[in-house]
């Protein structure tokens, strides 16, 4: 009787030390398992980048700049049309993309067609879109663009270093020191703002003694648009807190939560569309800058002169004298540069 009981407490003994040894194994096995599945990869954005072939900027830098700054931060596809006027007219060149990327500088342009076909994805499709820096002083000549952007601005400060100080509390900029300092920029000037957008950085300028939006949210029609005057130069595109905004911004835009970066890194590719780009040289640019003034000046010179002698109503008459005579192109002046035709001082 006795050899029977000992029997079974040993069988009992062992039943319990084999449960809790599966146990024991069982979570050793999950734990093991969680730390070696990688962490999961999140689909690439894909991202169309519009530019130009740059007169005032070294567009051909940015290009490489920005898509290394948007690779420390995510998966992303980025194609790229520099200039292109004819296939951003005659395209549908924003299907397939998740996100849209302006960074031009088309002050002189007067092609409606150009201007209503980048506008159209945006209002019309809900296309996002983040606007840098040149691209708010676009197309000037029609108040269509500055109310596409919400905010209108047509001149800036002396390019100098300055402060950039977060407005309000938006999850955008959570992330951003309350305020920090680039080593230099141009600072936009704001005439108006729409009262819908959504102010999420401001600079105070010295010579105009007011503060002034450096970026902000906007609901242009269908569309959400974050716009940022920043980004004339290089020390401002590779600044930890502008960087930290344009990605806060795509993923914002694109409405996806960040997540922890892979081990092996982000993955990113980089398309140039254009076939053929011919950025200008120095000599180039110089010329063309030099004419492009001479030129426009001169007409609006010219005309405010001749037409404007009434002091009550000089401001007006400039304004309009401006309308009238519009600055050349800066492309349209390149081939009498190459040709010297048209020169500039030494």
């Amino acid at each position: 009787m006795y050899i029977f009981k000992s029997t079974i407490q040993l069988f009992l003994i062992c039943s319990l030390l084999l449960i809790s040894a599966c146990n024991d194994n069982s979570n050793t096995g999950t734990k093991a398992v969680k730390a070696t599945v990688p962490v999961k990869s999140e689909q690439a954005t894909k991202i169309l980048y519009i530019t130009s072939v740059g007169w005032f900027h070294d567009y051909q830098q940015q290009i490489k700049t920005i898509s290394s700054n948007i690779n420390q931060y995510m998966n992303a596809d980025i194609d790229v049309i520099v200039g292109d006027i004819e296939r951003l007219k005659t395209t549908d060149f924003s299907n397939g993309y998740d996100l849209l990327i302006y960074n031009f500088c088309h002050a002189a342009q007067r092609d409606n067609e150009l201007l209503q076909s980048l506008m159209s994805p945006v209002v019309n499709e809900g296309k996002p879109l983040i606007a840098l820096h040149c691209a708010m002083h676009s197309f000037q000549y029609s108040p269509d663009w500055a109310t596409f952007l919400g905010l209108k601005t047509l001149r800036h400060e002396q390019q100098r270093s300055f402060a950039v100080e977060k407005v309000g509390n938006h999850k955008l900029i959570a992330d951003l020191a309350e305020t920090w300092t680039l080593s230099s920029d141009e600072l936009y000037i704001t005439i108006s703002q729409d009262e819908g957008i959504v102010p999420l950085l401001q600079s105070y300028g010295i010579e105009t003694k007011k503060q002034h939006t450096q970026a902000w949210l906007y609901q242009s029609g269908k569309g959400k648009v974050i716009g940022t005057t920043l980004g004339h130069n290089e020390q401002t595109l590779t600044d930890s807190n502008f960087q930290q905004f344009i990605a806060n911004s795509i993923r914002f835009l694109v409405i996806k939560e960040p997540e922890v970066a892979p081990e092996t890194g982000y993955n990113i590719s980089l398309n140039i569309l254009t076939e053929g780009v011919n950025y200008p040289d120095d000599q180039e640019k110089k010329c063309v800058i030099h004419n492009m003034f001479s030129i426009g000046g001169e007409k609006v010179k010219s005309c405010v002169a001749s037409q404007c002698t009434d002091t009550s109503t000089l401001a007006q008459c400039t304004a309009q004298c401006q309308q009238d005579n519009p600055w050349p192109v800066p492309e349209t002046l390149r081939e009498a540069c190459q040709s010297n035709e048209l020169t500039a001082p030494n």
